[in-house]
């Protein structure tokens, strides 16, 4: 490589990682579900820190609150086990009904959403129907 070449080549690295940025997730540490301006605010959506890759929102159904994250890592399932695909899933403790969902992209935690428990309690349902 000429010496000519080399202060190109810093600059083509330069303009490549100033071109790129962290993921950007909506962070609320503690939201009401029966407050709408809680939800999702447009100064929610933030930088992530270097190392997440995608996004998290955790759902408490049964206290009628949410949170929203950055995750460092890929999507995990319920088990625990590294899931590339996003994912949302329910988990019961008690009387404690959660929805976990992990996303990729910016801003993809946006708002709460009810598909989670809505799904599993349709499932329940048609299971109860089936073999009753």
């Amino acid at each position: 490589m000429s010496i000519r070449k080399i202060p190109t080549t810093i600059l083509i690295v330069l303009a490549i990682v100033g071109a790129t940025s962290a993921l950007r997730c909506h962070l609320i540490s503690y939201g009401n579900l029966n407050d709408p301006n809680a939800i999702t605010t447009s100064t929610s959506l933030q930088d992530c820190p270097i190392g997440a890759n995608s996004c998290v929102k955790t759902i408490d159904y049964s206290r009628n609150v949410f949170s929203k994250q950055c995750q460092i890592g890929n999507c995990t399932t319920v088990t625990g086990a590294t899931q590339a695909p996003a994912n949302c899933f329910n988990s019961t403790s008690g009387t404690a009904v959660m929805a976990t969902c992990c996303c990729y992209g910016d801003g993809c935690n946006a708002s709460p959403s009810m598909l989670p428990l809505a799904s599993s309690l349709f499932a329940v349902g048609i299971t109860m129907f089936l073999f009753s």
